[in-house]
């Protein structure tokens, strides 16, 4: 962690005095940066001291709802097209930014409104027999952590499956190990697959252990196994899951095309039945 906060601060006193530093508010760890910078600071977050502050911030349908305080001064409610508390972060950070360069608040929220985010970042990949098939880049603990919650937080009464494949050169290691259970753990997740480590050739002393993942959560009383083979979580989903449920895939590779499996299988489900 101290290399992580010494990479930050050599980068920090990089920005010029006509620069500009955007911090998050609700980290202490980037708080406690803006004594370092030689330029004006400004603060983002849901934090009551966060310059561009988020307050009543709440899910609606496929969108994010917050009412924005710049600077202690209430500018209106804003409506964002993506789910989830770290992405209202994301649209206060944006609209810091995009102050910053000259644009209104008034221009911000407009635009705001009609983003239609990026791919994989719960990109909605389609909906078959009434189940709907998320993809998420997320691979690591606090993505995965924060993509969850999101989709909990959105759909409160619906069962949520989280699909994961330890695919990085990070998270193929033990590096997580205690950290991938926890979040798991936290996330609200009905459902947890653990698909094989993608790197297989590892020493066992330094890869990931899915069994041992999988022991923690069931410990913790959580659904969680691990299926090795992406035509095997595709068979568990389609045997099992039903209409109203939520699929998320977490990946930062292809993992072998599982979200059109997914949608077919179950669009064969459905037509079978």
């Amino acid at each position: 962690m101290e290399a992580l906060r010494t990479a930050f601060r050599r980068f920090i006193v990089l920005v010029p005095r006509n620069g500009r530093l955007i911090l998050g508010a609700d980290s202490q760890e980037a708080a406690q940066l803006a004594s370092l910078a030689k330029c004006p600071v400004e603060t983002f977050g849901v934090s009551p001291d966060a310059d561009w502050r988020a307050s009543d911030v709440a899910p609606d349908g496929s969108c994010m709802t917050f009412n924005l305080t710049v600077r202690g001064e209430q500018r209106g409610p804003v409506r964002v097209p993506l789910l989830g508390g770290h992405n209202v972060r994301n649209a206060l950070a944006a609209l810091a930014v995009g102050h910053a360069t000259g644009l209104s608040v008034e221009e911000l929220i407009h635009a705001l409104a009609g983003f239609r985010g990026v791919r994989r970042r719960l990109e909605l990949r389609g909906e078959a027999a009434g189940v709907q098939v998320f993809d998420d880049f997320a691979h690591h603990p606090t993505a995965i952590l924060e993509t969850v919650r999101a989709m909990r937080w959105s759909y409160p009464d619906r069962k949520i499956w989280a699909i994961f494949e330890p695919r990085s050169a990070t998270s193929c290691r033990k590096i997580f190990q205690d950290d991938f259970a926890r979040a798991f753990a936290e996330s609200g997740a009905d459902e947890i697959i653990l698909a094989s480590v993608f790197r297989s050739t590892l020493p066992d002393r330094d890869r990931l252990s899915e069994s041992e993942i999988v022991r923690d959560l069931v410990a913790a009383g959580k659904r969680a196994r691990h299926v090795a083979t992406v035509a095997d979580i595709v068979k568990t989903v389609a045997d099992e899951a039903a209409a109203g449920d939520v699929v998320v895939v977490m990946s930062n590779g292809g993992f072998d095309g599982i979200h059109e499996r997914l949608l077919e299988a179950l669009d064969a489900r459905g037509a079978a039945r």
